[in-house]
């Protein structure tokens, strides 16, 4: 995995910024010095830099994310090839089954919540597109990961870490292994309560040419993902609404 050593202070602090008023909300000038360190003129100068371009609106004495990022945000998720296809099929899973339905690519190792949407009996969920997981402890991440070149597995299990969830999560990579290896086998994936205890879920890899280019999959709670409902009438729907994307997805590249 490339390493970024060479980068700029000031750029990275304004990101480092970004997230923090993404995650905290809207701070003033003394808020964020505090907060993130550094001093009042610097941050002045930076949230300038900002306001002018629309990357962040002032709403009296403090700064907030501004709606620039959208722009920006939803050329990224159309520029994604399969995300027209993948949409529409995602939100049919959620209205045909009730449940979380959702989508998610492979980016620096990690999974993406590219959409997602929920069904009339969905439990929600604290996730908004753009958020990051590891590949090892959702469905999702795991159905993809399964489908990687074996170099590339090799390389994310020994850089990154196996965060630990939950109880459930594997973090052994011999076990891991192993798990994408049966997932390779039986063509989807299982989280069982892997990453949100009481959520499980089930995924199917999205392959093009061989390669996989995305995952698309069902969550909801697990008094509800049991039995036969959870080992193969889920399943049979995610393959089959993954093979329907593959199908179209082909035609669309050969032109007919």
């Amino acid at each position: 995995m490339a390493q970024h050593d060479n980068t700029l202070k000031s750029v990275d602090k304004v990101f480092k910024m970004v997230e923090h008023l993404k995650t905290n909300g809207g701070k003033t000038v003394t808020e964020l010095s505090q907060e993130l360190d550094m001093p009042k003129s610097t941050v002045q100068v930076y949230l300038n830099t900002l306001a002018k371009n629309k990357f962040v609106v002032q709403n009296g004495a403090k700064y907030q994310i501004g709606l620039q990022f959208l722009q920006y945000g939803m050329y990224a998720l159309w520029n994604e090839p399969v995300f027209p296809n993948v949409k529409s099929k995602v939100e049919e899973l959620a209205d045909t089954t009730g449940e979380l339905a959702a989508c998610f690519v492979e980016e620096l190792g990690e999974a993406v919540y590219v959409y997602g949407t929920e069904g009339n009996r969905a439990i929600r969920t604290d996730l908004t597109m753009g958020d990051r997981s590891g590949l090892h402890c959702t469905a999702s991440g795991k159905a993809i990961f399964a489908h990687l070149s074996q170099e590339r597995i090799e390389e994310i299990i020994s850089q990154r870490s196996l965060e630990r969830k939950t109880p459930q999560t594997i973090t052994d990579p011999d076990e891991l292994r192993e798990e994408l290896k049966q997932i390779r086998e039986r063509g989807h994936a299982y989280s069982k309560e892997e990453s949100v205890e009481g959520m499980r879920s089930v995924a199917a890899p999205i392959l093009l040419d061989g390669e996989v280019v995305c995952s698309i999959s069902l969550a909801g709670p697990a008094n509800r993902f049991v039995g036969e409902r959870f080992t193969s009438e889920i399943p049979d729907i995610v393959k089959g609404a993954a093979n329907e994307i593959e199908l179209k997805l082909t035609y669309s590249e050969s032109g007919l």
